[in-house]
């Protein structure tokens, strides 16, 4: 297996995915534990957000740890370490302590995301990079699909602790590959550990700001984000209150978001190459844009249901595009660092722009709050656009990278 790329690749993604599958189980039966309990709104929100703030916040904290361990065995013990967590999360209902074991898994996926990412390249090489990326998106859109489903099934039919219980054996599920397959990444030399840990986390942030097209793309995606993010909120009055929609409608509109984002990823995505992606990004924002404004101005299921599938689209599209475009313009040495410090900014833009959607919502409506979701979405990807269309070069652009070492396992390159 190790000899064959391709398939360490799929194997490596289709853990990846029965992870993702896990979460979404695991926040799917937790909610609903919540909800039987009889706790408030605000509790459940709590719940939301102690998942995703240690991304923003222990991911760049978290940079310099990516650059200077060996990143096969730190996603075997990361995501050890997860499964105990997870372990524990099946057996607590005190909500305290599920809201703080659930902030622990975000934490721990803070480290994982961005390693896997460092070790795409390790396996395909440099230049299937692209093809590398789109595949584990690929995996992660199906995990992220069949979790809500396969959780509202197992939670009536065999509670929320067995459910919480197979989130714990899914990170087990990783270890366990990562340890068979022993795909290595060693970190890059590099003569920057005097600078200390802080300083060494202010790298992550200043080697995208060092490079002109990264320090457009990062900060005009996660305006775009805070803009796009409202649609969390947002959907659900549209949907209930503008489209008059059934539950069921609900659950297919919402659906058919994430089938956007699985059907560009599996079918798209690798085969865009990477001297487009600057337009890619720029296109899709214009894409999210405009579909989200759309299905709110015209007010007709179908139409709603083609445009959510855009959106998904478009949402695909952008999260490769900036992977492919660190990737290529960041030095191998400052990949891990990079990689963790855009995670935190698009997903702190990401909260932000969930926690507008509701006083948005409350004001101007659904319908109406998608629509100002719509215009932001657009403006931003416009201003940016005549930047990200200039033609620009794919190598770094701020000081050049040190020859990519082997992994120590043969992967057929």
């Amino acid at each position: 297996m190790r000899r064959n790329p391709n398939l360490v690749l799929s194997v490596i993604a289709a853990a990846y995915g029965l992870s993702s599958m896990g979460d979404q189980m695991a926040m799917v039966a937790l909610t609903l534990r919540l909800h039987d309990q009889g706790r408030s709104g605000a509790v459940i929100s709590a719940l939301v957000i102690g998942s995703v703030l240690p991304i923003v916040v222990v991911g760049p904290l978290a940079g310099p740890l990516l650059d200077r361990v060996e990143s096969g065995r730190l996603v075997v013990a990361v995501t050890a370490l997860q499964a105990v967590v997870a372990l524990g999360l099946a057996l607590t209902r005190d909500v305290v302590a599920t809201i703080a074991l659930l902030a622990l898994l975000g934490a721990g996926l803070a480290v994982v995301s961005p390693t896997l990412q460092l070790l795409v390249p390790e396996i395909v090489g440099d230049a299937d990079t692209t093809r590398g990326f789109a595949r584990l998106e690929t995996f992660r859109s199906v995990g992220n699909v069949a979790g809500p489903a396969l959780a509202g099934v197992l939670v009536a039919g065999v509670g929320d602790r067995a459910v919480l219980l197979g989130n714990a054996g899914s990170f087990a599920v990783v270890a366990g590959v990562f340890l068979v397959l022993r795909i290595r990444r060693e970190p890059a030399a590099a003569g920057d550990a005097r600078l200390g840990w802080l300083g060494q986390v202010r790298q992550g942030v200043d080697v995208l700001g060092g490079d002109r097209l990264l320090r457009v793309a990062i900060p005009a995606l996660a305006t775009a984000i805070v803009f796009t993010a409202m649609m969390n909120v947002a959907r659900v009055f549209f949907i209930r209150d503008d489209l008059g929609a059934s539950d069921a409608g609900y659950g297919w509109l919402v659906t058919g978001h994430t089938v956007g984002m699985l059907l560009a990823a599996a079918f798209l995505a690798a085969r865009i190459p990477l001297a487009w992606q600057p337009r890619v990004l720029a296109g899709a924002g214009v894409m999210m844009g405009g579909a989200l404004f759309g299905s709110a101005t015209v007010p007709v299921f179908a139409f709603a249901f083609a445009a959510f599938v855009l959106t998904g689209v478009a949402n695909a599209l952008q999260n490769l595009a900036i992977r492919n475009l660190i990737h290529a313009r960041v030095p191998r040495e400052s990949r891990g660092r990079a990689f963790a410090s855009s995670s935190a900014a698009l997903n702190g833009a990401n909260l932000t722009g969930t926690a507008l959607a509701g006083p948005a919502a409350t004001s101007l409506g659904g319908a109406g709050a998608l629509q100002l979701a719509g215009v932001g979405t657009l403006l931003v990807s416009l201003a940016a656009a005549p930047i990200l269309l200039r033609q620009q070069p794919v190598e770094p652009t701020t000081h050049p990278a040190p020859p990519v070492s082997q992994p120590t396992e043969p992967t057929g390159e």
